[in-house]
This record gives structure tokens, sequence and C-alpha cells, in this order.
């Protein structure tokens, strides 16, 4: 499976999926303008690797912002892993934060609350 990169714009998040290292990135800004479809080849990604996943999964959230389209759209790729995290806990989930930036630092607790995969929450 090949890997998927995105680059990022200043409405977009750069998107880094690499079925070989099982490590996954999704960083920057998300604000975009039609939020289903710049997220729609990484939601086909990621049901294709969970077919066939790494032997341990890494999710890096490191988002700097996003608006609450995106924020649905985190859960949703998030809630993606749920199965594969039961099944072989294998999943990890890492919430980046600036130490003066609250708002992402509530969204990663909130996010925390609702996903039943081990989540880290760390501040840079």
């Amino acid at each position: 499976m090949e890997a998927l990169h995105i680059n990022g714009t200043i409405t977009t998040p750069e998107v880094d999926l690499n079925s070989d290292t099982g490590v996954m990135e999704i960083k920057g800004v998300s604000r975009p303008e039609d939020v289903l479809s710049f997220y729609r080849p990484v939601f086909d990604w990621i049901a294709e690797y969970v077919k066939k996943p790494a032997p341990k999964t890494l999710l890096n959230f490191r988002l700097k912002y996003h608006n609450s389209a995106s924020a649905k759209i985190v859960c949703r790729i998030m809630n993606m892993f749920g199965q594969l995290s039961k099944d072989t806990g294998s999943v990890q989930i890492n919430w980046y934060y600036n130490e003066a930036d609250e708002d992402i630092l509530e969204a990663g607790e909130d996010y925390k609350t609702l996903i039943d995969i081990p989540f880290e929450i760390i501040k840079v």
C-alpha cells in the first residue's frame, strides 16, 4: 500500500499516512471549504489500511487550528481506528498542543473522553 501525502495550505493540513511504518500525522490548520472532499482520500486510505495494518499504529495530531466541521472529521478518523484498537491493542493517538493554546488542549481533552483508544496529550 502506498503512503498518502497531502501538502498543507493556509486552510488545509499537511497529511502524511505511511502504511509501512504505521505512523500517521495530520498537522497545521484544518478549515477547508469542502471538508468532505478534502478528507475523502484520507478516509479511503484508512479504510484500506485497517484491513492490513502495521504491527503498531501511531496517530499524531499536530493541529494549530481546526474548525467545527474539521473537528467532526478528526473524530471520524479516530473512530475509524477504534475496531483495530480493540482487535489488536496496537493503536496510539498523540495529540500535540502548544502550551499557550488552550483551545487545542481542550479539544484534545474532549477527544480523549470520546475515543476508546490509548490517547496522550503532549505539550510542546
